[in-house]
């Protein structure tokens, strides 16, 4: 179900669907492989946008002086209003818990990854509220976290099972995110759960400009550099609709403003020839690279739009 080929709603009229047709297995593992990642680094994603609103707090507080304590995690603003909203939703509560903050999502409104959440998630700080150079945190996924996509086929409730998360905040400004044995599945799936691990670098993330901080008011639209990888077991099913469908995925000098990718590559394959038809996929891995928010995809000798 979540293996829409969102790539195609890239294509230019202009552009011949049997060139199209080319590449189309090739934007299937694609699709599949972002896919997996990008709900592997929810939790990831949930830290990063609490560490920018404590950082925006810290910020405001600094220049409020007296009235430092009246700016809080759950009122602070900018000119694009409260703060808290516009990273989640209007609807999402955090409350400073003895072991950091935790997080609590109604589904009844679109997250900016264009998911519902719903339940908690609860971010160790390791006793740094701020995500700065040394600071660690990790991320506790509670038993009650959903995720859920609505397409023409219905709603689907991804369960986020298990696996760890955490991110460490280096001293040259960049964050470094490591996940392992992220377990997802889709709610009636008989294929099981995934078990997805970033690699031993994991996803480095810095501002593309070093006088940009965490804080909202000052990365808000800015551009930021991502390096990394992952594999695994997904929570797709293999051609005979038993077991996972093994994937890597990689990104590489990559830039992005928020969640989209500006420039950069991307590049995906399909890890066992036992879980996959030859026939329907005579190349396992592709490549897309992404040149000023438009895309090229590479696959089995043949390339997409024509260069």
């Amino acid at each position: 179900m979540l293996a829409a080929l969102t790539l195609s709603s890239c294509i230019k009229e202009n552009d011949s669907y049997k060139d199209m047709q080319q590449v189309y297995p090739g934007m299937n593992i694609y699709n599949c492989a972002t896919m997996q990642n990008r709900i592997a680094m929810v939790p990831a994603n949930a830290a990063m946008r609490v560490a920018i609103l404590a950082a925006e707090v810290a910020k405001q507080q600094a220049e409020a002086g007296e009235d430092a304590a009246e700016i809080t995690l759950e009122n602070v603003k900018t000119s694009d209003g409260r703060v808290l909203s516009l990273l989640f939703n209007s609807t999402t509560q955090i409350e400073e818990v003895a072991d950091g903050y935790e997080l609590t999502f109604k589904k009844d409104s679109k997250m900016p990854d264009d998911f519902y959440w719903e339940g908690s998630l609860l971010i160790e700080t390791g006793g740094a509220p701020q995500l700065t150079s040394g600071a660690v945190w990790s991320v506790q996924i509670q038993p009650d976290f959903k995720l859920y996509e609505y397409s023409y086929n219905g709603e689907a409730q991804i369960n986020l099972e298990g696996g760890t998360t955490s991110i460490v905040a280096n001293q040259d400004g960049s964050c470094t995110i490591q996940f392992s044995h992220i377990a997802l599945s889709v709610e009636e799936s008989e294929s099981g759960a995934s078990d997805w691990s970033s690699t031993s670098t994991g996803f480095v993330i810095r501002p593309a400009d070093e006088n940009v901080t965490l804080a909202y008011s000052s990365c808000k639209g800015k551009v930021f550099e991502v390096s990394g990888a992952a594999s695994g077991d997904s929570f797709y099913s293999n051609q005979f609709g038993t077991d996972p469908l093994g994937l890597s995925y990689s990104v590489s000098e990559a830039s992005y403003i928020g969640l989209q990718i500006v420039n950069g590559t991307e590049e995906a394959e399909l890890t066992s020839p036992l879980d996959y038809s030859v026939s329907s996929f005579p190349a396992p891995d592709v490549r897309c690279v992404w040149t000023n928010g438009q895309y090229r995809i590479y696959y089995n000798g043949y390339v997409y739009p024509k260069e």
